[in-house]
C-alpha cells in the first residue's frame, strides 16, 4: 500500500474567539465579569464570578459533591489579577483576586501559562498542585458562585495570572532565567530519550488507562510553588516528569478519519493534538511546542486477530494522506502517532474502516483436461472476488465458426464438459466472473481443437536425394495427418522406426555405400494410426575411388614426346574402376591428353624445351576420384626463331628513335636470353640522319637467324619560347596579352598556347588561349586581382618551353550581385538575411533594400536587416543591391514575400442548453467556412486549473457527466495557420438539479370490489432530499386522473371503487428540494379491474342471510376465488402479446431439436 500526502488546510481557531460552544468547553464574552469553564471528568469544577467593584478577596472553594475542586483558567476585567491556590493533594482551596499585585507577591505573569500532567501524587485524576501565593484575609461577606463543568481525562490544567483579556504583561527578568532553565532542561531530556522510548509500544492505546500512561498513572506528580521573595522554585523536579508532560501532551491526538473511500484508495485526515491545541491558545511557554515540529506517523492494519499488526504507511507534517493499493472489500484499522524530534506520544484510538467491493479480477483462460471426437472438457480456477462472493460464471464461445461469442455457461461451477461438437474443429473460449457489483473482464482468448478420424494409408515416401552415407526421403501430409512414423528395415533386424514427428521428410545418415534399403511409412493423429504404406526400396550411392598414384616417366624423355606410367588405386569406392583420365599442363591450364583403362600412355607432339605437368584420376559409378600427385617433365630445347616485325615506334626525334619487334615464334624451348641489334651504313655528316637496323634473338642454346634490315629518317625539334611578351587591361574585367614569334627548330610553329594564374604555383595555370595568333583577350576576371600569364609555341616536333612569367593587376569594380539567404515575416514585419557579395577590390558600405518603390539604406555593411510597420497578410516585392566607393552593384532577383495574418480573437461563448448533469456550449455564428480550430478549456474544481475538453472546427459541444447545480468555468480560444489566438474571459454556468427519474408500473397486490392495495419499488436516491410519492388514478373509459396519495411510503390502499370496473393507475417521485417540490416523470400506466359485483340470488343464499354468518367472510371467500381472475384480467395487452411471443419461441426451439436429434441418427 502507498500513502500519497496531501495537505488540508485545518481553520485555526483563537480560544477565546471561539463560538459559545466548543469541544474543549464553554466561553463566555469576555466583559467585566468574563470567565471560562473547561469540561472534566473529574466533577463539577466551581468558579466564581468576578466583578471589577470589588477589591483584593480571598474566595475559598467548597465542593458540593465527592469531587475536589481544581485549578483552572480564569478570565478577569483589566486591570485585576487572579492567583489560585492547591494543596498537597492539587485540591483548589482558595482564588485570590485583587486589583495589583500586593508588596509581599512577585507577580507569575509569563507568556507561558504553567502546564500541569494529568496524574497527582495520589493515582487520581487530579491535577498536581500550582504556584502557591501568599493567602490574602477571606472577606465573610463575600460569597461564590459556583459553576460546574466537565474536564475530559488528560485536559491539562492552567494556572494564569491575567491582567487583559488575551494578552499578558511584559516578562520581567526573572521569567528570562525560568525561559533558559527551562531550554536547559530539554536539552537534558533528549540525551535520556532514546533509553527510555525503547520500552514503548507501538499498539494503539494498550500503555494508556484513561488517556494517561501506566507508568505515569504509577509514579504521578509533585507539586510546585513560589517562595516568600516570589521567585520561582522549579518547573519541575526531574526530567522524566518533564517527558512524560510533552509524551501526554503528543498522546492527546485524536483517532483520524476518514473520507473519500473506495475500492482501492481512502483519504485520510487529522487534526493537531488537543492539548497542544489548548496550550497555544493559552499563550503558554514553559514548554515550547509548535506544530511545525511535529511529525505525524499513521499506522496501518488489516490483521483481523487479537494481536494486531501494524505497520507504517506514511510520516510527515502534513494533516492528511492518502492511502493507494487498498484490496476492495477488506477491512482496515489505522491509527496516529505524533512524533516530536526524538519523543513520540502513544498511538491514538484506531479508527476501522471497511474499502467497498468491486467486480472481480479477470479471470484466467480455461484449461483442456480433456478432449474427443465431439466434446471438450474444461476447468478454470477461482478468481479474487474483491470483497463480494462470486455469484456465477459466463463461459462463452465463438461455435467453431469465428464470429461473435454465444454464452454457454452460467453457474457456480468451475467445471464444463461441452458435447456435440465436430471433429477436427476449433473452438475459442472466453470466460467472465460476477458478483453483486458487476461482471470481470473476460479472459484472453483460447483456443482448444476437437479430436480427428483416423487418417487413411499414407502414399510410400519417395527419395529426395541419395548420397554415400544417407538417404533422404520425403512424403505428404494430409488435412487430418498430424504425426508420422517411419521405419527402415536393414534385413538383419527388421523394420526398426527411425522416426516419430510431424515433419514431411527424415534424413537418415550412417548408412553403408552402395547399398539397399526398404522403407514405409504410417499416419497418427487424436482418431488413431493408419495402415502401412507400401514399401519401397531405395539404395545408397557408391563411393569415390581412391587416387591412382602419382604417374612416372616410361624410358627416355625426347624433344617432342615421352611415356608415362602409374598404378591403380587402392580403393576402388565399391564399384569396379571404368576409365582412367590423363591430364597435361603446359603453362595454361590442364587439359586432357588421354582416356582408357590401360595404365600408361604416350605424350606426343609436345613442344621442345617445355616443362610439363601431368596427373591422372580415375572414374568409377561412385565419381570421379582426386587427381593424383603432379608428375613435371621437361622436354629438350632448340635455338630460337627468327624475329620479325621489326618497325619505327612513334615518330622519330631529332636525337633519338624508338623501335619495337615482335618476339620469335618459337624460342626453342629455353628462353630468349638478350636481342642484337647492329646499325648499318650510318652517315653522321647530314642532318637528319639516315640509318639501317638488324635484329636476332639469342638463348641459351644460341642465336637464331637475322630479321630483315629497317630504314629510318630522324625528326625536328620544338620551337624556342615567343618573346616581348606584355599584358595591357582594358577593363576590370579583360586584358589583352600579345608576344613575337619565336625561332621554329626545323618546323614551322602551327599555335600558340597561353595560361594564365592567380598565383605563381606551377599546378594553378589554366589554359585561355590556343591559336595561330600573336595576342588574345582574357575576360571575367576579377576585379583588383594580380594575374600571372605565360607564353609557349608548339610545332609538329611537339611544344616549347614556356617564356617567363608576367604578373599584371585587374583594377577594382562595383560590388557583385546580392543572393538573399532567408526571408521570415510575421503580421506587421520581415525579417531579411543576404550572403554578402564579392566587393571587387573596394569595400561594400552600405545595402539598399528596395521594397514597393521605396528605398531603406542599412546604416553599415551588416548583412540583416528588418522591415517594420508593414500591413499584416499582404505580398511584398523585395531587391538588395550593394554599394561601395567605386559603385553601386546591380540589384538581387526579386524575392516574394508576404506578411502573417493575425491570430484570430476568441469567440464570445454560449450556453444553449443546461441540464442536471449536462452543458450544451456554443460559438461563433453561422458555419466555419475557414475551418478555424477552437480550444474549449473547464477549469477543474479540486485543483482550480483549466483544461482541454474539445479541439475542433465545431461550434457547439456538450460537456456530460456533470453534477447538479454546480458552478462551472469555461474559456475558449481559436487558432489557424496565423497561430493561436488569446484566451477569452471565462464563463460561467451553473446546472440544474436532477429531477427523479421514471418508476416502475404499480403492481396490484390485493384487489377486492370496492378496494384494492397498490404497491411500487422504491426509487433509488442518491441525494440526501427526501422523496414522495404521487399516485393518480382514473377509469378506463374517462380518462381523467385524479391524486388519491401523497407520501413517502410504497404502498397506499384505494377505497369507495366501482365494482367490476377498469382502472388505470400511474406513480411518479417528488424530489423535496429547498426550493420547493420537483416533479419528476410518471410511470407507465397500469390497468386493472376490481371484482365484479355477485348477483342477488346467490346473495340470498349466502349464509349471510341463512345463518346470519358475516359479510366480511363471504367477502374474503369470494376475493380468493376470484383471485386469480383478476390478476389475469390486470394483464396489458402487451404483455399478451409477449406471452404469445414466447410460446411461439418455445415451440420453435422444441421442434429445431426434435428435427436435430432425427439428423443425427
Amino acid at each position: 500500500m502507498v500513502a500519497s500526502q496531501s495537505v488540508v488546510q485545518e481553520p485555526q481557531n483563537d480560544m477565546y474567539c471561539s463560538p459559545i460552544h466548543s469541544h474543549y468547553g464553554e466561553y463566555f464574552a469576555a466583559d467585566s465579569s468574563s470567565f471560562y469553564i473547561p469540561h472534566h471528568d473529574i466533577g463539577p469544577a466551581h468558579m466564581c464570578a468576578v466583578h471589577g467593584e470589588y477589591g483584593p478577596v480571598t474566595v475559598p472553594m467548597v465542593s458540593t459533591n465527592s469531587s475536589p475542586p481544581v485549578a483552572m483558567p480564569v478570565q478577569v476585567p483589566p486591570g485585576h489579577v487572579v492567583q489560585q491556590i492547591v494543596d498537597e493533594s492539587g485540591t483548589l482551596r482558595h482564588v485570590i483576586i485583587s486589583p495589583q499585585h500586593p508588596p509581599s507577591v512577585l507577580a507569575m505573569t509569563s507568556h507561558n501559562p504553567q502546564h500541569y500532567a494529568a496524574a497527582p501524587p495520589n493515582g487520581t485524576n487530579q491535577p498536581p498542585q500550582p504556584i502557591l501565593y501568599p493567602p490574602h484575609p477571606i472577606q465573610p461577606s463575600f460569597t461564590p458562585h459556583h459553576f460546574h463543568s466537565n474536564i475530559p481525562p488528560g485536559h491539562p490544567a492552567h494556572v494564569t495570572s491575567n491582567t487583559n483579556p488575551g494578552h499578558s504583561p511584559p516578562p520581567s527578568h526573572q521569567f528570562y532565567n525560568k525561559d533558559e532553565r527551562t531550554r536547559l532542561q530539554h536539552i537534558k531530556l533528549k540525551k535520556k530519550l532514546h533509553r527510555q522510548q525503547k520500552s514503548d509500544s507501538i499498539s494503539p492505546r494498550k500503555d494508556l488507562i484513561n488517556g494517561l500512561r501506566r507508568n505515569q498513572k504509577e509514579k504521578g506528580m509533585n507539586s510546585v510553588g513560589t517562595s516568600e521573595d516570589g521567585e520561582e522554585s522549579s518547573s519541575v523536579q526531574d526530567e522524566e516528569d518533564s517527558v512524560q508532560i510533552i509524551t501526554d501532551m503528543l498522546s492527546s491526538v485524536q483517532a483520524p478519519k476518514v473520507s473519500e473511500l473506495s475500492s482501492r484508495s481512502a483519504l485520510l485526515q487529522w487534526a493537531p493534538p488537543l492539548r497542544l491545541s489548548e496550550a497555544s491558545s493559552n499563550d503558554s511557554h514553559e514548554l515550547e511546542v509548535s506544530e511545525n515540529e511535529l511529525r505525524y506517523e499513521v499506522l496501518l492494519s488489516s490483521d483481523k486477530g487479537k494481536e494486531m499488526k501494524y505497520k507504517s504507511i506514511y510520516s510527515g507534517d502534513s494533516l492528511s494522506c492518502r492511502i493507494q493499493d487498498l484490496r476492495p472489500g477488506q477491512e482496515y484499522s489505522v491509527c496516529l502517532q505524533v512524533h516530536l524530534e526524538e519523543l513520540q506520544g502513544a498511538a491514538s484510538e484506531p479508527t476501522k474502516f471497511t474499502t467497498p467491493p468491486c467486480e472481480p479480477d479477470q479471470p484466467q483462460p480455461p484449461k483442456l483436461i480433456h478432449r474427443a471426437k465431439n466434446n471438450l472438457q474444461l476447468r478454470w480456477n477461482a478468481v479474487n472476488d474483491n470483497g463480494s462472493h462470486i455469484q456465477y460464471y459466463i463461459l462463452e464461445y465463438d461455435e467453431g465458426k469465428g464470429g461473435d461469442f454465444i454464452e454457454l455457461y452460467n453457474s457456480k461451477g468451475r467445471q464444463y464438459n461441452l458435447q456435440k461438437l465436430q471433429p477436427a474443429t476449433s473452438y475459442k473460449f472466453r470466460l467472465a466472473a460476477v458478483n453483486e457489483v458487476g461482471k470481470s473482464l473476460y479472459s484472453d482468448l483460447v483456443t482448444y481443437t476437437t479430436s480427428d478420424n483416423a487418417p487413411l494409408q499414407p502414399s510410400p515416401p519417395v527419395l529426395k536425394e541419395a548420397t554415400v552415407n544417407l538417404l533422404h526421403v520425403q512424403w505428404q501430409k494430409r488435412p487430418r495427418d498430424e504425426e508420422f512414423v517411419l521405419q527402415v528395415d536393414k534385413n538383419q533386424y527388421g523394420y526398426i522406426a527411425i522416426y516419430n514427428g510431424s515433419d514431411t521428410e527424415y534424413v537418415h545418415e550412417n548408412l553403408q555405400r552402395y547399398t539397399d534399403y526398404k522403407f514405409r511409412l504410417r499416419a497418427t493423429n487424436d482418431g488413431g494410426m493408419s495402415p502401412w504404406s507400401e514399401e519401397v526400396t531405395f539404395q545408397t550411392l557408391p563411393d569415390r575411388p581412391a587416387r591412382p598414384s602419382k604417374p612416372v616417366v616410361k624410358g627416355r624423355i625426347h624433344a617432342h614426346s615421352f611415356k608415362l606410367k602409374w598404378e591403380p588405386s587402392s580403393d576402388t569406392g565399391g564399384a569396379e574402376i571404368t576409365k582412367y583420365i590423363l591430364e597435361v599442363n603446359s603453362g595454361s591450364g590442364y587439359e586432357t591428353v588421354y582416356t582408357g583403362t590401360e595404365t600408361e600412355a604416350v605424350c606426343d607432339k609436345l613442344t621442345p624445351g617445355t616443362t610439363y605437368q601431368l596427373r591422372v584420376s580415375c572414374v568409377s559409378a561412385g565419381g570421379r576420384s582426386n587427381y593424383s600427385d603432379p608428375c613435371t617433365v621437361t622436354t629438350d630445347a632448340i635455338s630460337p626463331g627468327q624475329c620479325t616485325g621489326l618497325k619505327l615506334h612513334l615518330k622519330p626525334r631529332a636525337t633519338s628513335l624508338c623501335l619495337r619487334w615482335i618476339e620469335p615464334d618459337y624460342n626453342g624451348g629455353a628462353p630468349v636470353q638478350e636481342y642484337e641489334l647492329v646499325s648499318i651504313n650510318a652517315d653522321t655528316s647530314r642532318s637528319p640522319l639516315y640509318k639501317t637496323k638488324e635484329l636476332r634473338a639469342v638463348n641459351r642454346i644460341g642465336p637464331g637467324p637475322w630479321s630483315e634490315h629497317l630504314t629510318v629518317t630522324s625528326g625536328a625539334a620544338p620551337p624556342e619560347f615567343p618573346v616581348n611578351v606584355t599584358v595591357v587591361s582594358k577593363t576590370p574585367n579583360h586584358v589583352l596579352v600579345s608576344w613575337s614569334e619565336p625561332k621554329d627548330n626545323g618546323a614551322p610553329v602551327k599555335e600558340y598556347r597561353v595560361e594564365y594564374s592567380s598565383s605563381e604555383l606551377e599546378d594553378q595555370f589554366q589554359i585561355v588561349f590556343l591559336g595561330v595568333g600573336q595576342n588574345c583577350d582574357v575576360k571575367n576576371l576579377t576585379p583588383s586581382t594580380t594575374y600571372y600569364f605565360r607564353v609557349q609555341a608548339c610545332n609538329s616536333a611537339g611544344y616549347g618551353t614556356f617564356c617567363p612569367i608576367v604578373a599584371a593587376t585587374t583594377p577594382p569594380a562595383p560590388p557583385s550581385i546580392v543572393q538573399i539567404k532567408k526571408a521570415e515575416s510575421t503580421p506587421t514585419s520581415i525579417y531579411l538575411t543576404w550572403h554578402e557579395p564579392e566587393c571587387n577590390g573596394s569595400p561594400i558600405t552600405h545595402y539598399n533594400i528596395e521594397v514597393a518603390d521605396q528605398i531603406f539604406k542599412t546604416e553599415g555593411a551588416e548583412t540583416v536587416y528588418t522591415l517594420e510597420s508593414l500591413s499584416p497578410d499582404t505580398n511584398y516585392k523585395i531587391k538588395v543591391q550593394a554599394v561601395s566607393d567605386v559603385g553601386t552593384g546591380p540589384f538581387s532577383n526579386s524575392l516574394k514575400i508576404s506578411t502573417a495574418r493575425l491570430p484570430p480573437m476568441a469567440p464570445r461563448l454560449e450556453c444553449i442548453g443546461v441540464g442536471h448533469n449536462h452543458l450544451k456550449l456554443k460559438w461563433g455564428e453561422g458555419k466555419n467556412q475557414d475551418y478555424t480550430t477552437y480550444c474549449l478549456e473547464m477549469e477543474n474544481n479540486r485543483t482550480r486549473e483549466f483544461q482541454c475538453i474539445f479541439k475542433g472546427i465545431a461550434l457547439t459541444f456538450k460537456v456530460n457527466k456533470l453534477q447538479e447545480l454546480t458552478t462551472y468555468s469555461f474559456r475558449i480560444n481559436a487558432m489557424n495557420d496565423a497561430g493561436e489566438g488569446d484566451f477569452s474571459d471565462v464563463y460561467k454556468f451553473t446546472t440544474t438539479i436532477a429531477p427523479p427519474i421514471t418508476l416502475k408500473p404499480p403492481r396490484v397486490v390485493e384487489v377486492d370490489q370496492k378496494r384494492c392495495q397498490l404497491e411500487w419499488t422504491p426509487l433509488r436516491n442518491s441525494t440526501n432530499d427526501p422523496i414522495v410519492y404521487l399516485v393518480q388514478l382514473t377509469r378506463l373509459r374517462d380518462q381523467d386522473y385524479k391524486q388519491v396519495y401523497k407520501g413517502t411510503e410504497t404502498t397506499c390502499s384505494l377505497d369507495n371503487l366501482e365494482p367490476g370496473a377498469e382502472y388505470c393507475a400511474k406513480v411518479c417521485a417528488i424530489r423535496i428540494t429547498s426550493t420547493g417540490e420537483l416533479l419528476g416523470p410518471f410511470s407507465p400506466i397500469h390497468t386493472f379491474s376490481t371484482i365484479p359485483q355477485e348477483p342477488k340470488a346467490i346473495c340470498k343464499n349466502s349464509p349471510t342471510s341463512v345463518g346470519g354468518t358475516p359479510i366480511h367472510s363471504h367477502k374474503h371467500k369470494t376475493h380468493s376465488t376470484w383471485a386469480p381472475l383478476a390478476h389475469l384480467r390486470s394483464i396489458t395487452d402487451q404483455e399478451k402479446v409477449f406471452l404469445v411471443a414466447l410460446c411461439v419461441v418455445i415451440l420453435g426451439i422444441i421442434m429445431s431439436m426434435i428435427i436435430a436429434n432425427v439428423y443425427m441418427k
